[in-house]
């Protein structure tokens, strides 16, 4: 069968045991650069391939410092220390042309451990993803084409006094879920900023924090191909604004929470 678009996006090929080399996809691409969620999982997906990884991924943070251009880039990522449970990585995803790096990050991979455990963040009752139509794409993006967004209760364009959204997203087509694709889906949501005032408005984020709460046997036990989603901001000033979000599987597991700063201009 033909590679999903999403992997073929995030396809890498090692140059050496830190040093991963890259493609942008048309698929993913935004206006005037890649959607950043496709960035994320690549660079989650070269995390994932390093030889000394250990664990899983438990928390990453992404600032993106700079457009990336249509063309080939580098991603290197470097385990700066190791214990006996948590490995402590840094990030960073150059093109030529550029002395500087265009994303930086750092990342925390860990084993899991036998605990106690609670989930105080409940997922909502809601409509099952089967029984909502998605809503229309915007034709002018390409990578919103690569998903689709059933939302629960609102017109995420009507704007008003709350930027709070709850969606189901998917993959186009469908995919199962793993890691990449759950960094990915972190920041898939509509700006607020678009939700507030009913209309796009120029927006880029700044930096991405994402913490998962699922180990890798967990989330491969999920069967689910959908995820349900809450997102709001709490604050809009100086040209920025944040964003939190909350992701749930099919099953009401809470699997990620994700924030995020993002400048704007009306």
């Amino acid at each position: 069968m033909p590679a999903h678009p999403f992997d073929e996006a995030i396809a890498l090929t090692r140059i050496d045991d830190d040093c991963f080399a890259g493609h942008t996809s048309e698929a993913y691409w935004n206006s005037i650069s890649p959607y950043g969620g496709i960035t994320v999982a690549a660079v989650l997906n070269a995390l994932l391939l390093h030889p000394r990884r250990l664990g899983d991924p438990l928390a990453m943070t992404i600032n993106f410092a700079g457009a990336i251009k249509k063309g080939p880039f580098s991603i290197r990522v470097h385990p700066a220390r190791t214990g006996r449970s948590t490995q402590h990585w840094l990030i960073e995803l150059r093109q030529d042309g550029d002395a500087e790096p265009l994303i930086t990050g750092t990342a925390v991979f860990a084993t899991a451990r036998e605990t106690w455990s609670d989930i105080e963040a409940a997922m909502p009752p809601v409509p099952q993803a089967a029984d909502l139509a998605a809503a229309p794409a915007l034709r002018t993006i390409p990578f919103l084409e690569r998903y689709a967004m059933r939302y629960v209760d609102c017109n995420p364009f009507a704007g008003g006094e709350s930027s709070l959204t709850q969606c189901w997203l998917s993959d186009v087509p469908l995919r199962k879920i793993d890691f990449p694709s759950l960094a990915a889906f972190c920041d898939s949501f509509i700006p607020r900023l678009f939700v507030r005032k009913g209309a796009p408005r120029p927006v880029a984020t700044v930096t991405l924090g994402i913490n998962f709460h699922v180990d890798g046997p967990a989330l491969e036990a999920e069967q689910g191909m959908h995820v349900f989603t809450r997102a709001r901001a709490n604050a809009f000033n100086r040209g920025y604004y944040d964003q939190e979000a909350l992701v749930w599987s099919e099953s009401g597991k809470l699997l990620a929470t994700t924030q995020q700063m993002v400048w704007y201009r009306e």
